[in-house]
């Protein structure tokens, strides 16, 4: 089974933008992006184990299989080249995912670009592994306090209970990451930071590259404010640069 949805078809695509989401998050958030990349670019969205089309399915082997179910499904569904995208937690799933890939030899990315998370080597996961254990209204008021949730699923009780549910998941694998010192990624990285959540901390991704670091400070706090989040790929370089025609005003 597919684990990467492709919400606009571009076969002709000279590259693609793979985008990994937050905890509790599905490839909902990101398929609007797909009409403002530029043409000759497709994205593609990673669909983590137990929503959408792999309803059913388990996070399996804890953080460490969370990492390789999200690196096998790209070395088998994302041809080269292509960029990946990580917001909050899919920011340090991506950039495991990249080390990974890198540690066996495979196509990796040809950059990274990351937000909503500081440098993992800073991480300790206090707050995550309480949340873990949190009750259902805890989890409920996290989802609703984090901004990434639409209100349609907030004010739906069953739709709620589910992502609850999904939350509760991944925030058991989050909670057991740990950093592991090791090689330096050959990508370079784009950090885009809210203004509102900015900290020293999200300073010490510059020294987990080899390749070129660049950081976006841009308003709002961790989904930025919506105007931003709407339009997001017109603030990851590559994409802007190559495409700006394409990029909705």
């Amino acid at each position: 089974m597919s684990r990467v949805a492709r919400p606009q078809a571009r076969p002709w695509a000279a590259r693609r933008l793979v985008c990994l989401s937050f905890a509790g998050g599905g490839t909902v958030s990101f398929r609007p992006w797909a009409r403002l990349l530029p043409i000759d670019v497709e994205l593609r969205t990673l669909c983590y184990p137990g929503r959408e089309f792999r309803f059913g399915d388990e996070i399996t082997g804890g953080w460490e299989g969370f990492v390789a179910d999200c690196a096998d499904a790209v070395a088998t569904e994302v041809r080269s080249p292509y960029v990946l995208y990580g917001h909050s937690m899919g920011a340090l799933l991506a950039y495991e995912t990249a080390r990974l890939l890198q540690e066996r030899g495979a196509e990796g990315p040809e950059s990274l670009v990351l937000s909503g998370h500081i440098a993992p080597q800073h991480w300790t996961g206090v707050r995550t592994a309480k949340l873990a254990t949190a009750s259902d209204e805890e989890l409920a008021a996290s989802l609703e306090a984090g901004g990434g949730v639409p209100r349609s699923v907030l004010d739906d009780p069953d739709l709620l209970l589910m992502a609850v549910d999904l939350l509760r998941m991944d925030m058991a694998a989050y909670a057991e990451y740990e950093f592991r010192p090791g090689p330096r990624l050959r990508a370079g990285i784009h950090l885009m930071v809210g203004e509102q959540e900015l900290t020293p901390a999200h300073e010490g991704w510059a020294e987990l590259t080899d390749g070129p670091y660049s950081q976006e400070l841009l308003p709002g706090g961790h989904f930025f404010t919506p105007r931003v989040w709407g339009a997001l790929p017109r603030h990851m370089p590559t994409f802007a640069a190559d495409g700006a025609a394409g990029l909705a005003s």
